[in-house]
């Protein structure tokens, strides 16, 4: 099966495919940014985290499956083969990394939380290095460049986040190597489907995963507010559909190894929301945090792959 880099350019990093690549996965960390900060407002309205996980997968998975059914219904046919890779996708990559990540928060800061979650980054890069493919020295600059821009960005230098349980790191670090399976089965699949495709069956596969831990009846649907409800609405929509339709262009135009260092800025864009919005302070390691994590994408966006490297 041949990879994104495969079908798209070689070394000229200056492709628009290329260029709308960088574009889409930027998109998609900004609203993965901005569904978080929704997510922490129905977090302190005492929405447990595997209730609003479990109701984002399964309203995420009903909007992509009316959309296209109605509009490319052509887009629901799938190999066979590639059943038990979606299946792993939708469980692992899409599903619980979420739900890990939202356990994770509740137990240590979100700054370092995010900063464990995205070692994924070196991890995809490791990964990719193994199954025989070339991972330029550029790129291992990037991908550290990208990781310690997240360190900054995220606000994890705080000395005050040094003390944490030991539980949440560890949830941390597992939801890094399934962070990882996003990525590499992401990339796998978007060599053969469109970003519709893996919408559907990747929310599919992991609603069918939150049937066996907590079925979608047992939810509290008649206990919960509107003002709850609102949240989980501009969760689905700003944490799910957008975020994830931009990710799997991304993957689609992008080997999986790239798309992870941009992922690497939504730590700062983050903090921008938060200046922007909530009124919270933007302090200086934090600006010079997503200034690393621009130069790590500048770096990987002008050493553009080849057919055999990422």
């Amino acid at each position: 099966m041949g990879s994104p880099a495969a079908r798209g350019p070689s070394v000229v990093s200056t492709s628009p495919r290329f260029g709308i690549g960088y574009l889409a996965a930027l998109g998609s960390a900004a609203f993965f940014a901005l569904g978080g900060t929704i997510a922490k407002s129905a977090f302190d309205r005492g929405v447990p985290p595997r209730v609003l996980a479990e109701w984002r997968v399964l309203f995420a998975f009903i909007a992509f499956t009316l959309i296209v059914a109605a509009w490319r219904p052509r887009e629901l046919r799938i190999r066979r083969e590639d059943i038990v890779w979606f299946a792993g996708f939708g469980i692992f990559g899409m599903g619980a990394v979420q739900w890990l990540y939202y356990e994770a928060i509740q137990r240590i800061p979100i700054a370092v939380a995010l900063v464990v979650e995205f070692t994924a980054v070196i991890l995809v890069l490791l990964y990719a290095r193994l199954r025989g493919r070339k991972v330029g020295r550029p790129l291992w600059y990037a991908g550290i460049l990208s990781l310690a821009g997240c360190f900054f960005a995220a606000g994890a230098y705080d000395a005050g986040l040094r003390a944490v349980n030991t539980d949440g790191v560890l949830i941390a670090a597992l939801d890094a190597v399934l962070f990882t399976s996003y990525f590499v089965l992401g990339e796998r699949l978007a060599s053969r489907y469109s970003a519709w495709t893996l919408a559907v069956y990747g929310f599919g596969f992991a609603l069918l995963a939150w049937q066996v831990l907590q079925p979608f009846w047992t939810l509290p649907w008649t206990s919960t507010d509107s003002d709850v409800w609102l949240r989980v609405t501009g969760v689905v929509i700003l944490a799910a559909v957008i975020p994830f339709t931009l990710g799997f262009i991304a993957l689609r135009l992008l080997p999986g190894a790239r798309v992870s260092i941009v992922a690497t800025s939504e730590p700062f864009i983050a903090a921008v929301i938060a200046w922007a919005v909530l009124g919270q302070s933007l302090q200086v390691p934090q600006i010079l945090g997503g200034a690393l994590v621009l130069g790590g994408i500048l770096i990987a966006q002008t050493h553009g792959p080849s057919a055999d490297s990422v």
